[in-house]
Order: structure tokens, then sequence, then C-alpha cells
């Protein structure tokens, strides 16, 4: 049996800072998190969680009702490097934005 919590925080994939947030792991492309099935939270495959399609529907619904009650705007306006384009474009050194609640 899998137990996904221990895959999600393993130091071998996730790094010596495992249990702590750190969002900006995703960007490196040095560890195991670039393998699509490093972040188990589903799994994948014949015992894949059957409500995986149902939360990943009420998650965009979700983004749908909220960010449209927000406005988004660059704090530095100007050009943005980008890192590694791809069809996901990530802006070299972050874009740093500015959110007002409508």
């Amino acid at each position: 049996m899998i137990m996904c919590a221990v895959i999600n925080r393993h130091p071998r994939i996730w790094g010596d800072d495992a249990d702590e947030f750190d969002p900006d792991r995703w960007d490196r492309e040095s560890r195991g998190s670039i393998d699509p099935h490093a972040f188990a939270a589903f799994l994948v495959g014949p015992r894949m969680c059957i409500g995986r399609a149902f939360s990943m529907l009420e998650f965009k619904a979700t983004l749908v009702e909220i960010v449209p009650k927000f406005q988004f705007e660059a704090v530095h306006v100007g050009e943005v490097k980008l890192v590694n384009p791809s069809p996901l474009l990530r802006p070299k050194d972050g874009l740093n934005v500015r959110v007002k609640y409508l």
C-alpha cells in the first residue's frame, strides 16, 4: 500500500526541507518533482482516486467564481524575461503583482 503523505514528504524526492512550505520547489528542475507522478495526492493508474475528476472540476469552478472578484496588476511595468520558455511561461525572478479585492 502506498501512503501519499509519506511520498509527498519524502526527503529523497523533495529534499531536506520536504516538510516546509516552499512553492519554489516546483521550479527546481534537478529534483524528482519534475516527474508528473512525484506529487501523488490522487495517484495514477487503476487505483487512482475515483474523486479526482470531480475534485479538479470543483477546483476550476471555484477559481471561476473567485478570480473575477480581484484585480491584478504588475508592480513593475516593463519587459518580462522568461526562464525555460514552454507552454507554461515562467518569468525570471518571478512576477510581482498587486492584488485588489473589487
